[in-house]
């Protein structure tokens, strides 16, 4: 597993995390767009896009980090895989 294989899947997710992150929030602001309106105590800001905003960004965290999540198992099986050598029994 090279270096560029690794940066590929990470910033795949990443980006699918952006996404699907993003049209959840654009989602969420159009339908409850008063929750998003006052969720800043001192400022009022426009609903949907906050909302878009905050989907997108926490789908970047969550979809990098299950990126990383996935390199990491994929490594643990190939290491677990090399260390098992086929052993042959001399009955059989």
């Amino acid at each position: 597993m090279s270096w560029k294989h690794v940066f590929a899947v990470v910033t795949g997710c990443a980006l699918m995390g952006l996404l699907l992150g993003g049209l959840f929030g654009f989602g969420s602001g159009r339908i409850t767009p008063d929750f998003f309106r006052r969720l800043i105590p001192w400022q009022e800001v426009e609903p949907v896009g906050f909302a878009t905003f905050l989907g997108a960004t926490i789908g970047v965290l969550l979809g990098g980090g299950l990126g990383c999540f996935g390199i990491l198992i994929q490594f643990l099986l190939e290491w677990r895989k090399l260390g098992k050598a086929p052993t042959t029994s001399a009955g059989q």
